[in-house]
């Protein structure tokens, strides 16, 4: 029990640390002395500063990717429908990402390296529902392209839509008009 804990309290050091100050700025020694946690007990859990940064980033993405995973696997709603939710859930996490770290502002290295991850393990979800979509018709893309592609350019181009608003300003009116925009990008592109 008690290593659960201390494993536990290494990963909320760390995920604070690497956090506030980016990995490149954040040692073992930092999170020992934060955690106020042994040099052994650290090495019990983790081999090294990668290790642990690897499973704070594990962490973070497991919950999220899970929950996308069951929306794409569900067959029994239209893929209209799955995308819908989709971005219903994106926005969500965003909203609790921002809430969550406002107390200790999120370096750029960790955001970006959560958003690679991030859609690195929701592509294969959004791939294998399009090819659904594309072999029983349901779906017709614009593009003549596989369905890995077409995931690609589906969410880089949501991703493009969404980077191109200031979205620390923006009014509950600017959040429906870009979530139109995302929509309409969607149906034009996958024309469903």
């Amino acid at each position: 029990m008690k290593e659960n804990k201390t494993k536990e309290l290494l990963l909320e050091t760390a995920t604070q640390l690497f956090s506030e100050n980016g990995y490149e700025a954040t040692g073992v020694r930092d999170i020992l002395q934060t955690s106020g946690v042994s040099t052994g007990s650290f090495y019990h859990f983790f081999s090294s500063k990668e290790s642990i940064f690897e499973a704070v980033i594990e962490r973070y993405l497991q919950g999220y990717t899970e929950r996308i995973g069951s929306i794409f696997t569900n067959e029994d709603k239209s893929f209209s429908a799955r995308i819908n939710l989709f971005f219903e859930e994106l926005k969500k996490t965003s909203d609790g990402y921002y809430h969550k770290l406002q107390g200790y502002h999120m370096h750029e290295s960790m955001q970006l390296l959560l958003h690679e991850q991030t859609l690195r393990r929701i592509h294969p979800y959004i791939r294998d529902a399009l090819d659904t979509g594309i072999r029983n018709g349901s779906i017709r893309p614009c593009l003549d392209a596989d369905a890995a592609t077409l995931a690609t350019v589906l969410i880089r181009g949501a991703e493009g839509i969404i980077s191109s608003a200031d979205l620390s300003s923006a009014s509950k009116k600017d959040i429906k008009k870009l979530e139109k925009t995302i929509a309409d990008y969607v149906k034009l592109l996958l024309e469903f």
